[in-house]
């Protein structure tokens, strides 16, 4: 069981079970008095001020009023505060005072998500860049003339302006480029690399000793390279690998738009194919921490009594943490051959549950010999989709001042995180921002799994 990946899942994650499919849940007027409620309370406390923009946007409307008083704040602007927020729920897990048991029972998140569910239904969403997947050309990736050719244009600053004017996607924000070849389309070869790898051994300990890969969009079609080291670390370990086909999207980006049908209907067309993975026993790993969120929380959280679902659910391990229970089983191989220097690690923000994944890691990277792991903690500023939208940039750039700043001090060798898409773009605010301390060394940003590989020096 992944167990990282389920803590505190009692009352987090969504925090609705199924009062979403109540019609009441998008009555705009039972919203705004739900919204109300919580403000009143984070009025009061402002614990969150630093968490992320909603909480300055908010606070500032209070401040601003006739009186500084919430109750002068018009309700028509509360709606428009969810469009801040990217559901992470670092300001609810751990660290709300609020939250249950408290008898407030406030979970900021989940109200926010109820915003944002009412303004998709009133159609105040943008189709276009609500359901983007981190990039807009990313149905190109895997054709490679196509893919260097726009490669090649985006890295133009009046294509970007234009891109800016016809996407909403600031010009100066950071894109990944698209991948030559996908993951899924060069993953059967890469398992076959290594034909004498053991055979299943299911009943071998209490971790399976058999993975399949649930790589998500964001490796499948950006960065390949960190499923194949993931296969490569996993085969290291006589671990058989398969990878699991996507259906579709996991759907996050539905979500963040607040079309709940649509996530649902997205996310729910991945269940038979890893339902049939985790009836023959095998761990459902994926390098994408919000791909493990959709299944291990979101969907979960939705359908509670969906039997399915929560079979599935139990499958998923973060990729560090099932190698970390290898080795709590003896069976995680330790002769690393490479040294790491001085790695700057940002803990994941996506709840509660993945501060789990970020022990894991950093107890991982800390058995290669000679390897020092800086934690850094905060918000990076961006949240997947969220901050690279033109509104947003800016001040995303901003709320992650401090980590790029904390990322980039004393010289590390590497920058590393377990959302590689996060871990972009704080590398992109430290370039952007000329944080770099020393000319003559820019520390690289790459992933834990990739890092695992070079110290196997595989």
């Amino acid at each position: 069981m992944a167990q990282a990946l389920v803590d505190g899942s009692a009352h987090e994650a969504l925090g609705l079970s199924v009062t979403w499919a109540s019609p009441d849940y998008l009555d705009e007027q039972q919203c705004l008095a739900s919204m109300e409620r919580v403000f009143d309370v984070c009025a009061s406390c402002r614990r969150c001020l630093s968490l992320c923009s909603t909480f300055p946007a908010l606070f500032d409307l209070i401040d601003e009023s006739d009186d500084s008083e919430l109750r002068s704040v018009p309700k028509s602007r509360y709606l428009n505060l969810a469009d801040q927020c990217h559901l992470c729920d670092q300001c609810h897990v751990g660290h709300c005072p609020y939250s249950a048991p408290h008898p407030q029972q406030i979970n900021f998140p989940a109200t926010m998500l109820r915003a944002k569910a009412v303004k998709f239904a009133k159609g105040s969403v943008s189709y276009t860049n609500a359901f983007e997947r981190h990039h807009p050309f990313s149905h190109l990736a895997g054709i490679p003339v196509v893919t260097a050719l726009a490669n090649t244009i985006v890295d133009s600053s009046a294509v970007r302006k234009l891109m800016e004017r016809m996407t909403g996607v600031d010009a100066q924000a950071w894109l990944p480029k698209l991948a030559k070849r996908t993951f899924l389309a060069q993953a059967s070869s890469l398992i076959m690399a290594n034909p004498s790898q053991a055979a299943v051994v299911a009943d071998h300990g209490q971790v399976p000793r058999q993975v399949a890969i649930f790589a998500g969009c964001y490796v499948n079609l950006y960065e390949p390279e960190i499923g194949r080291d993931l296969i490569q670390v996993l085969q290291h370990n006589d671990i058989e690998c398969v990878v699991a086909n996507l259906e579709s999207c996991c759907g996050h980006a539905k979500l963040n738009a607040g079309d709940l049908s649509g996530f649902a209907d997205l996310a729910r067309s991945n269940i038979p194919p890893l339902l049939a993975l985790a009836q023959r026993g095998y761990a459902i790993v994926s390098p994408s921490p919000a791909c493990s969120r959709v299944f291990t929380h979101h969907l979960p959280t939705l359908f509670p009594d969906d039997v399915e679902i929560q079979q599935v659910k139990e499958a998923f391990w973060a990729p560090t943490e099932y190698l970390i229970a290898l080795h709590g089983e003896s069976a995680l191989r330790t002769d690393f051959s490479n040294p790491l220097g001085k790695v700057n690690y940002h803990e994941p923000f996506l709840g509660g549950a993945h501060l789990g994944i970020a022990r894991h890691t950093e107890t991982l990277l800390g058995l290669v010999p000679h390897t020092e792991v800086n934690v850094v903690k905060g918000s990076p500023g961006f949240g997947c989709h969220w901050g690279n939208q033109r509104e947003d940039f800016p001040g995303a750039i901003k709320l992650g001042q401090r980590v790029f700043r904390q990322m980039a001090e004393q010289a590390p060798d590497y920058l590393s995180t377990d959302c590689q898409l996060t871990g972009r773009q704080i590398a992109w605010g430290i370039e952007i921002l000329d944080l770099v301390q020393t000319s003559d060394k820019k520390p690289e940003l790459v992933h834990p799994i990739t890092l695992l590989r070079v110290a196997y020096g595989l």
